[in-house]
């Protein structure tokens, strides 16, 4: 533990700044942040699952501006359908706290700081630290990145599902490396991973990227480590289902609310998306976007609206930022991929290392995939929506902001520079821009 301080430091720092993004941002300014608390009110009051209904979304009602403090937001109930286990969990602390939203944020905040562990640990798992002691430093920045990425730590710091289901499907990816790079994957780490996804389906629609990534580290576990012809190893590697049988852990955790909501909503609605995309009538579809701005203009905001708010662009999307902060991010963003893949030729022999970074950049595929197809349906240009490929995202800057100054000493210390960076930028957003654009 005594190595892994840079850890405690990164959660240090996620901890007291996150914290006081809970206290000081205005109850319901962060997306969605209403109807999640409804959910575990109505489960506490009630002692079920909700079911969602006509009328649980009004588009008169959603957004709320980043000023408004007087609006109702007791019949926001749009979250209804979404699966058990992050309002389950909250029970308790919403018990105990008589309903205070402060103790539901800092709740969700604790599971976000899975998802920095995570990003560091997948980070030492692909890496051996004892023949690189850089491995350290490139496991703290991308836990550092992970952390205090602003508008990813105003998402952490709200009060939603996104923390768990991030944290869920982090350590589906951890448990899933760990699978790769081990020489053989005893029935431990299989029922482990096994008991990660069928978590990770119970948080959110998101979260079931858990389940292909889990299918295919099982695969590339399999694949015989000499060269051999790829039809060969391919053969070699589907020869072993016997392995996936984690896999069919996973199916038993979710089927019961998959069954549950067969019965509510009728059909194959396993999670209740079917019923939530008729009772959002309002909500921006994709189709009159287009209509309206053309397929160019969709493009556009879909490329730009998305960005911003992967970065920085906060309340409901309605607090953007100076433009120069953008354009320095955009750059940031060009020269750390250059980078990466010029550490990439350098290193891309070590075969372990590189089926482990195949998984990450299949999630990191997944997920993009997986927000198109969102958008393609509704008007979504969040960039939330991409943080489960946070962690590959992470790993790929630190490898090649590494590479790029490995001649240096100080580059041992540049998780220090990027965390210290980080945090002067996310305080001074929240108290110059955040707060000043809130009125709070």
């Amino acid at each position: 533990m005594a190595r892994n301080w840079p850890l405690g430091v990164v959660l240090l720092f996620y901890f007291v700044i996150g914290a006081w993004f809970a206290i000081r941002i205005p109850a319901w300014q962060t997306p969605d942040e209403p109807a999640h608390y409804n959910y575990t009110r109505q489960l506490v009051l009630r002692g079920q699952f909700p079911i969602i209904e006509l009328g649980d979304y009004d588009p008169a009602l959603v957004p709320i501006p980043p000023d408004d403090r007087t609006r109702s937001v007791d019949k926001i109930e749009y979250e209804d359908h979404q699966p058990p286990l992050f309002y389950a969990l909250s029970v308790p602390i919403f018990v105990a706290a008589n309903g205070s939203l402060l103790a539901l944020r800092l709740l969700a905040l604790s599971f976000g700081a899975i998802t920095v562990a995570c990003a560091y640990f997948i980070v030492q798992t692909l890496f051996d630290r004892n023949k690189d002691p850089r491995i350290t430093s490139i496991a703290a920045f991308s836990a550092a990145f992970v952390a205090l990425l602003p508008q990813h730590l105003h998402i952490m710091a709200g009060y939603n599902n996104d923390s768990l289901s991030e944290a869920m499907l982090a350590l589906t990816t951890l448990l899933s490396v760990r699978v790769i790079m081990s020489p053989r994957a005893n029935k431990w780490q299989t029922l482990a991973l096994g008991v990660a996804v069928g978590l990770s389906l119970e948080t959110k629609a998101q979260a079931y990227l858990a389940l292909p990534l889990a299918g295919l580290a099982l695969l590339l576990a399999q694949l015989p480590r000499d060269p051999k012809p790829w039809r060969a190893n391919l053969v070699a590697a589907l020869a072993s289902v016997r392995q996936w049988w984690g896999l069919g852990i996973a199916i038993i955790i979710a089927a019961p609310w998959w069954l549950r909501n067969m019965q509510t909503y009728g059909g194959f609605d396993l999670l209740g998306l079917g019923r939530h995309n008729e009772i959002v009538i309002g909500q921006p579809t994709t189709v009159q976007w287009v209509v309206q701005k053309g397929l160019n203009g969709w493009l556009l905001d879909l490329f730009q609206i998305t960005f911003q708010s992967y970065w920085a662009q906060f309340g409901w999307m309605s607090i953007v930022i100076d433009h120069r902060f953008y354009l320095v991010f955009l750059a940031f963003t060009l020269i750390s991929t250059i980078l990466f893949f010029v550490w990439w030729i350098q290193h891309k022999n070590d075969v372990n290392t590189s089926r482990g970074l195949t998984l990450l950049a299949a999630l990191g595929g997944m997920t993009v995939l997986a927000f198109v197809w969102y958008n393609l349906q509704f008007v979504q240009f969040q960039g939330r929506y991409l943080y489960p490929a946070l962690i590959p995202l992470a790993v790929t800057f630190a490898l090649g902001w590494h590479q790029a100054l490995r001649h240096f000493f100080a580059q041992r210390w540049l998780w220090l520079v990027l965390l210290l960076g980080f945090a002067v930028l996310d305080l001074y957003l929240l108290l110059r821009v955040i707060l000043p654009g809130m009125k709070g």
